[in-house]
């Protein structure tokens, strides 16, 4: 039998998360927040879902509850609401500590996550820590589940979110730069999203080739794919990736110290 999920915090992500679930073979029951009142009215109409009276009837009524409140507003939002134990709590707010989650929602289980909006299409890969069968039952169904035995690298891992956002951008400039050279502009931006989902199935399909191995396959001399890479390098376009990934990670180590 299917829990029923809980939602606080219906806005943006929370929205792919109920597509996901609602685009499974047996979807769950959910009950939802009245917090992000219009979105949640709108689930409510294109799902059927119900919407809780309160956060406490939320937590009241389901077995699994998800926090996708803004980081600063988390440990606010869930204290002295009826948590019980049995009960699994999971935080989709990056940056706060599974220990002051716990702290506020006992004697609930508490788990962090961070899941990315490709639920909706059950490609997220998503970050867990610590291990938890309900959590990874749930979103199992979104995409591909992570476990990590440490905050700190849980953390780490989590930035992978980050690089999914910014390759949006990159696709952007890819399929602009495609249909000022003359394609159209569904066809370029087609192009463009479909040769980086292409290269990453790529990827995962032969984890036994090094990274090395499989640029130097494709970047041969005289190839377009060589003047490509040469150009991106000259440019710092594939240097910069460290900085802004550690950028990223620096700012969500700030986020964890603002909400001890």
């Amino acid at each position: 039998m299917n829990p029923t999920i809980g939602i606080i915090g219906v806005g943006h992500l929370a929205g792919y998360i109920v597509a996901g679930l609602m685009g499974t073979e047996s979807p769950p029951r959910v009950l939802l927040s009245p917090r992000g009142a219009a979105n949640a009215a709108r689930l409510s109409e294109k799902y059927g879902l119900d919407v809780a009276e309160s956060n406490d009837a939320v937590v009241d009524g389901s077995d699994v509850v998800l926090l996708v409140t803004r980081p600063d507003d988390l440990l606010t939002a869930v204290s002295n609401l009826p948590w019980r134990e049995g009960q699994t709590a999971i935080s989709l707010a990056a940056g706060v500590a599974l220990s002051g989650l716990q702290n506020g929602i006992a004697p609930a289980t508490a788990v962090r996550t961070l899941p990315i909006t490709a639920a909706k299409i059950h490609e997220s890969p998503t970050c867990l820590f610590p291990e938890n069968a309900a959590a990874r039952a749930l979103f199992e169904q979104l995409g591909s589940v992570h476990v990590f035995d440490d905050e700190e690298t849980y953390d780490l891992a989590s930035i992978q979110g980050v690089v999914f956002s910014v390759f949006h951008a990159g696709i952007q400039s890819i399929a602009g730069w495609m249909e000022e050279s003359g394609l159209d502009k569904d066809t370029a931006r087609e192009l463009a999203a479909r040769a980086l989902r292409a290269t990453g199935g790529m990827v995962l399909a032969h984890p036994e080739n090094d990274f090395d191995s499989m640029v130097a396959e494709y970047a041969t001399d005289g190839t377009l794919t060589l003047a490509a890479l040469q150009e991106l390098r000259k440019n710092g376009g594939l240097s910069g990736w460290p900085e802004a990934l550690t950028a990223a990670l620096n700012r969500n180590r700030e986020v964890a110290r603002d909400t001890l």
